[in-house]
């Protein structure tokens, strides 16, 4: 005979909040997985290359700014980019301190691809939803940042 014993959620459980951070952490596990895999690039490391997309050549201190993160982040990520072929370092005229980074076409086609392939989990995620619901989704979400 099999007991079935009811627990009762918690608030927190039932929250927003822990709802966005479990969409937000299977989404992101999912792109990890693929990035690791196809790309064999983490999705910080990532984050840093899109965020070189958007901004173009710019500082660490800049680039750690943009992202959110601190510039050991960075610095770290760009270094085993760069190792990679996929970002460039050079000193910053303006501070003996820190690199300025830009992609290379390497890493400009890396970030293109990899966008794609993020683009398409995502949509995967969220097939579910009606494109009403998603657009609601999308807006609400835009709203709260």
């Amino acid at each position: 005979m099999e007991f079935k014993v009811q627990v009762r959620k918690s608030q927190f459980e039932k929250s927003l909040l822990n709802k966005i951070a479990r969409v937000a952490n299977r989404l992101e596990q999912e792109v990890e997985t693929e990035l690791k895999v196809s790309f064999k690039l983490t999705f910080s490391q990532f984050r840093v290359l899109n965020g070189l997309l958007a901004l173009g050549k710019v500082s660490q201190r800049e680039l750690a700014t943009a992202l959110g993160v601190t510039p050991a982040v960075v610095t770290r990520q760009s270094e085993v980019l760069s190792a990679r072929g996929l970002v460039t370092q050079q000193p910053n005229p303006a501070s003996k301190r820190e690199n300025l980074l830009a992609l290379t076409e390497k890493g400009e086609g890396a970030v293109h691809d990899a966008s794609r392939v993020i683009a398409e989990r995502q949509k995967l995620l969220l097939s579910g939803l009606s494109l009403k619901d998603e657009t609601a989704f999308e807006r609400a979400i835009d709203q709260l940042l």
